[in-house]
């Protein structure tokens, strides 16, 4: 059997209430550097909290074809979570973000997670074009969206405020063609 959600290393899937382990780790303490480069540092949540997030996100979307992803490893352990939203149907554009847990980072989960993501926004969605935002303090992610073909298209000045600095924000895209043309499999 075929799985669109599944690939060698990993399977994209819905989140749960049990998925609260991406933000918060059994001793109740966050990874601060972490939550910085995904996005910005936020007061503490308790568990039930973000239970409570996890389990409305839907009711909270802008739009049907924004989704939170989970990636698991095929041997069923969370490795982190992959989101598409800001969608527009109209304008066939979309962005994601990506998470992935210190311990998974390296095994190329990330890059198989983005891939199953993009296959499925650009060549079932009919989606033409993704987009990312990233701080320019994070250059893995910078470096890790230039190796899947992404192309930087601009770079807003001073727009985020982290550990005590503003820093740049820079904006990279990548079209349907450019991905079904490094991924002729996907296409098919």
């Amino acid at each position: 059997m075929d799985n669109l959600w599944k690939g060698q290393k990993c399977r994209l899937r819905a989140a749960t209430e049990k998925d609260t382990v991406l933000f918060i780790d059994k001793n109740g303490d966050y990874d601060t550097e972490t939550l910085r480069r995904y996005d910005y540092i936020d007061f503490p949540f308790s568990q039930e909290q973000i239970s409570y997030q996890l389990a409305n996100f839907d009711k909270n979307k802008t739009t049907k074809d924004e989704f939170l992803f989970v990636i698991e490893t095929l041997k069923g352990e969370v490795a982190g979570l992959i989101t598409a939203f800001d969608c527009s149907q109209r304008n066939g554009t979309f962005k994601f973000g990506l998470f992935v847990l210190e311990n998974f980072r390296g095994a190329h989960l990330a890059s198989e997670a983005v891939n199953i993501l993009l296959n499925y926004y650009f060549n079932e969605l009919r989606y033409n074009k993704a987009n990312v935002y990233i701080y320019d303090y994070n250059t893995p992610s910078l470096r890790f969206h230039e190796k899947l073909g992404f192309i930087k298209e601009g770079q807003l000045r001073q727009m985020a405020y982290s550990n005590g600095a503003y820093h740049d924000t820079i904006y990279m895209g990548l079209l349907k063609d450019e991905f079904n043309k490094a991924n002729p499999l996907k296409a098919l």
